[in-house]
């Protein structure tokens, strides 16, 4: 999230036991369980560059009517749909849905009010060790960050009433259940909701929930599950220094109405379109992602296509040349880290430009919000932070991580990615400047006596997050590159992301794949780097 804030907010901040594998222990737990936490098991030839696209701009097609009907709230979950969201390449990935909770949206979004009015519904089985009594979810737009509101009018757990029980100032939503829910049994948990964005409040809250300037931004917009490990549920507010939402990978199947002039851009992709009287009907479908997200647009777009993926670029009247260098970046990443990592397996990304002011990028599943100050700016931000956002669909989305208690696990490897496109697209000095701006940082933030390690929760940090986090973080991957060589670091990559993917890992996880690819042992070069804050030597 705030990741590519970073060249602006470090400048400012720096003048002013063994790792833990798969689940961060929340600070905030109920009931008062002790989470599990499992330890990490034990255990480059320097790519050849290859051609890197420049997108072409193109009108994206207006979608053809298509009326394929909304998913009933209450049928059965269409599986078999899920897949229009993938590329053909990928359509494997859904022989893991059981592993994943599946909701069903179908509700109006009311642009001109700023609303979304729905009935959700999420078929829920519990994967925990422990039999449940309650189900908790977050509701996001209640938090002062987010300046808006979600109310629960109804809620149901297998076709009986429950009273909706809010705690932690609206926050969080307990769902009593009539019965406690074992081990691998499930539950249908059908709400209610209306949630509310704020108008031209960019300035002074989360301008990814927000309408303004031809945007309707309604980012985490739906009551959302909470994790649970061990009976313990995920209930920690989360520190807006870095990003708010702690998820699991999920399957959604959302159908909304919205005006007929206002495009709607999700999560996933579109399989049905009409539009009646004014009126469009819209389904979508995700394939596995750790969020939704949607935005109601009246903006340009250019689009291109990479690899099999559908990207698009979302602008406003004034900013056409910066939209195609958006569009330009994102190809170009999306290309490079296909390679380096492993394929994107979605049809499509978006690029939105948005009004923000706490934040140069967000990424959400599919779709990245890039603060509109960059769309005027010369300085060459507005290139590295879309090539940061999207390196978050591999690391946040695909491989999923605590973004509340090691938010360095994806924002490291984000800033890392940076590196790499230098790397990829202007040749080695142009990545040794990257890596040096993340150097010059953090040992500017050291010597001013602020070191910490990295591997702690947000709330821990105070100014020194982004050097931390980001600066320190990013070197030590550099570290981990220097002490694997080039075969094995490559190795690494691309292990950890097809072997973690649609995971939520800890620190412990890493560094396992790490110690797979080169079949050593790194545990003091970790704990050195990550739990610790001693003198390291700075690559």
């Amino acid at each position: 999230m705030r990741s590519s804030s970073l060249f602006a907010l470090l400048a400012l901040l720096t003048a002013c036991g063994g790792p833990m594998a798969y689940a961060p222990a929340p600070t905030a737990l109920l009931p008062s369980a002790t989470l599990a936490q499992a330890a990490a098991p034990r255990h480059t030839s320097t790519p050849t560059p290859s051609p890197v696209p420049t997108a072409t701009p193109h009108p994206t097609p207006t979608l053809a009517p298509t009326p394929t009907p909304a998913a009933p709230i209450d049928a059965p979950f269409d599986l078999a749909a899920q897949a229009a969201a993938l590329r053909p390449e990928q359509a494997a990935d859904m022989d893991m849905a059981a592993a994943w909770n599946r909701y069903t949206i179908s509700g109006t979004l009311d642009v001109e009010a700023r609303q979304l009015r729905a009935e959700q519904r999420v078929d829920y089985t519990n994967r925990d060790s422990a039999p449940l009594d309650a189900i908790y979810f977050h509701l996001y737009p209640n938090l002062g960050d987010f300046g808006g509101s979600t109310e629960v009018a109804s809620l149901s757990v297998d076709g009986q009433a429950v009273e909706p029980v809010l705690e932690a100032k609206g926050f969080l939503l307990r769902v009593n259940l009539p019965q406690p829910l074992a081990p691998g049994a499930s539950a249908s948990v059908r709400l209610g909701f209306t949630t509310t964005a704020p108008l031209g409040a960019s300035r002074s809250k989360y301008g990814a929930f927000n309408k303004e300037a031809g945007v309707l931004a309604m980012a985490s917009a739906y009551p959302t599950l909470a994790l649970v490990r061990g009976g313990a549920w995920d209930t920690e507010r989360p520190d807006p220094k870095g990003d708010f939402v702690n998820s699991e990978t999920a399957l959604y199947d959302v159908s909304l109405r919205a005006p007929a002039d206002w495009k709607l851009v999700t999560t996933g992709a579109a399989v049905g379109y009409e539009v009646r009287e004014g009126v469009q009907a819209s389904r979508f479908v995700s394939g596995p992602q750790r969020d939704f997200t949607l935005a109601a647009l009246q903006l340009q777009e250019a689009s291109t296509h990479v690899d099999g993926t559908t990207i698009t670029s979302y602008f406003r009247p004034g900013s056409a040349e910066q939209g195609q260098q958006a569009l330009d970046a994102a190809a170009r990443a999306l290309a490079i880290y296909n390679r380096r990592f492993g394929p994107y397996p979605q049809r499509e990304l978006e690029i939105i430009e948005i009004s923000a002011t706490i934040f140069f990028g967000v990424e959400y599943p599919g779709l990245t919000m890039i603060n509109h100050t960059l769309y005027s700016s010369n300085t060459g931000e507005l290139e590295i932070t879309v090539a940061h956002e999207v390196a978050h669909m591999w690391f946040y989305n695909a491989v999923g991580n605590n973004v509340l208690r090691e938010s360095w696990l994806d924002e490291a490897m984000a800033s890392y990615a940076q590196v790499i496109y230098r790397e990829e697209t202007a040749g080695p000095a142009a990545a040794e400047r990257e890596l040096a701006s993340f150097r010059e940082r953090y040992r500017s933030n050291r010597a001013a006596g602020r070191d910490a390690p990295v591997g702690q929760g947000n709330s821990a940090f105070g100014k020194n997050y982004f050097a931390v986090v980001y600066g320190k973080g990013t070197l030590f991957i550099q570290a981990l590159r220097n002490e694997l060589g080039e075969e094995a670091f490559d190795r690494f990559l691309h292990s950890y992301y097809q072997q973690r993917r649609y995971q939520y890992v800890g620190g412990g996880d890493l560094l396992a794949s790490a110690e797979d690819a080169c079949g050593c042992q790194l545990d003091t070069l970790y704990t050195n780097w990550i739990e610790r804050a001693v003198a390291v030597k700075v690559p």
